[in-house]
């Protein structure tokens, strides 16, 4: 008599072995220079347009000021509400709150219109850059209110970037009273040299990571956030060109907004 006893608690393994596929390495995409052809520390082209986007009628919902961004592939749209009423009635000064989402097709890491956590966080460093330069005690028990919604996104740290100069603009189109206009700039280290406005390509081959909000009249950072480890020596050296890179576009953004007053 034989025994034929089968263990059903163990996982048979397949009856052939098949190799597994690897994945090929990311072509390096500094190897001839950037992709774009552009100099290390040159800036993307830029587009602005403040005000509808359309020939829509002026209604209760319509926002009190709009500006659509775009810097390369990057595109962004920016609708500001308010000053109205705040949720603190005896507060001595605004507030100022945004929201900020990705669009669905707009980048391959959002797959719904549910808000991840990534998008709240964003959303609080827009806060953090742009509100030092409003003036929120000119607008007591007020609350001004920024929804950014990114349609296409080429480099996280240059989106963000795109997002802080685009607010800039709708707060302008939208008469607030303003100490300056922040505008902000990115940069990745590949090496030992800083690329500004990377592309998301070229952010993945980088290993490090800074973005730097600035207001160039007052000669004032409002923020800056750095991913990856540096030196002392690079990261002064990286802030130093994003302060450039900023006044660059600052100088873009109010060529922009001079042109609509005359």
């Amino acid at each position: 008599m034989s025994l034929n006893i089968a263990d059903r608690r163990r996982i048979n393994g397949p009856q052939r072995s098949v190799e597994p596929v690897y994945t090929t390495k990311a072509a390096d995409p500094f190897a001839t220079g950037r992709l774009d052809e552009r100099a290390l520390d040159q800036v993307r082209p830029i587009f602005i347009k403040t005000g509808p986007l359309d020939a829509q009628s002026l209604s209760a919902a319509a926002p009190s000021g709009s500006a659509y961004y775009e810097q390369g592939k990057i595109r962004v749209s920016c609708a500001i509400y308010g000053p109205r009423q705040g949720r603190k009635s005896n507060a001595r000064m605004g507030s100022f709150d945004c929201d900020f989402k990705y669009a669905p097709f707009s980048c391959s890491w959002k797959r719904s219109h549910i808000k991840t956590s990534d998008e709240k966080e964003i959303a609080l460093m827009l806060e953090n850059a742009v509100a030092p330069a409003i003036r929120l005690e000119a607008y007591p028990k007020a609350s001004i209110d920024a929804f950014v919604t990114v349609i296409e996104s080429d480099g996280k740290a240059a989106t963000i970037a795109a997002a802080i100069n685009c607010i800039s603009a709708a707060l302008a189109d939208a008469g607030i009273e303003l100490y300056d206009s922040v505008a902000a700039c990115s940069m990745a280290l590949h090496g030992e040299q800083w690329v500004s406005d990377c592309s998301q390509a070229e952010e993945n081959a980088s290993t490090c990571s800074l973005l730097v909000a600035r207001m160039p009249s007052a000669d004032e950072i409002t923020y800056l956030l750095q991913h990856g480890k540096t030196t002392p020596e690079q990261t002064q050296q990286a802030i130093q060109t994003s302060a450039n890179d900023c006044t660059r576009v600052y100088a873009v953004i109010c060529r922009y907004l001079q042109a609509t007053l005359e």
